[in-house]
């Protein structure tokens, strides 16, 4: 999956594959459409936890990221929300079993 979204104010995209609690995450941050920093998590190998949905690791990934990059964000108090129509790709299944479910 290939999304946008917005957190305090800021934009996002998140580059997600792999299978649910075991895929490989990155984080960037975008200003003016331009790619600004970048952070990654391996869920399969780092400390996480596997049960969270995925917006809650792009949350604790983008607060990890505002305070590594010391980022000023818009609007700290806002929360997380996908961006309407910016989703650019979804996972695509990797065998015809996959597909079947």
């Amino acid at each position: 999956m290939i999304r946008e979204f917005k957190y305090k104010g800021e934009t996002f995209r998140v580059n997600a594959h792999g299978v649910a609690g075991s895929e490989e995450v990155f984080i960037i941050h975008l200003v003016d459409d331009e790619e600004m920093g970048e952070i990654s998590i391996d869920r399969m190998t780092e400390e996480n936890d596997r049960s969270a949905p995925i917006d809650a690791i792009c949350v604790m990934l983008c607060d990890k990221l505002i305070e590594a990059e010391h980022i000023d964000c818009s609007e700290p108090g806002a929360g997380f929300v996908w961006a309407e129509g910016k989703r650019l790709r979804d996972v695509l299944p990797s065998n015809d079993t996959a597909a079947a479910h």
